[in-house]
């Protein structure tokens, strides 16, 4: 699993996070753009790492605005369950599901954990 990127410098109160496609894609994404904008330049290793940063930093995103690459989180597990175990979301946080490809982002609010997913993050 890969590292999630937590952003910014001040919380809103409830966290939002960022269901993006996977960290490839991204990467192939702003690659595909700047190679386009700027032909022939190299471009540095984990380019996405360094551009989100640099948003971040710049716009002054809330520190609890979470990106979280569909890699980094199991296949096997319902969204919510995943988040709720891995990345401490609780319920009323806000979600936004950014696709792959065409189509617009879904966003839905965290509702209270299944059974399961509280004993997961328990332990």
């Amino acid at each position: 699993m890969g590292t999630w990127r937590h952003i910014g410098e001040v919380t809103t109160g409830m966290a939002t996070f960022y269901l993006l496609p996977p960290r490839a894609c991204l990467e192939e994404a702003l690659a595909q753009l700047l190679h386009r904008f700027l032909p022939g330049l190299p471009l540095p290793e984990e380019g996405w790492e360094l551009v989100v940063d640099r948003l971040a930093t710049a716009a002054h995103w809330p520190a609890d605005v979470f990106l979280v690459p569909r890699d980094d989180l199991p296949e096997e597990e319902p969204l919510s369950e995943a988040l709720i175990a891995a990345f401490g979301a609780e319920p009323g946080d806000q979600i936004v599901e950014v696709p792959l490809h065409n189509g617009l982002p879904r966003s839905w609010t965290l509702t209270a954990p299944s059974a399961l997913a509280v004993q997961q993050a328990l332990q």
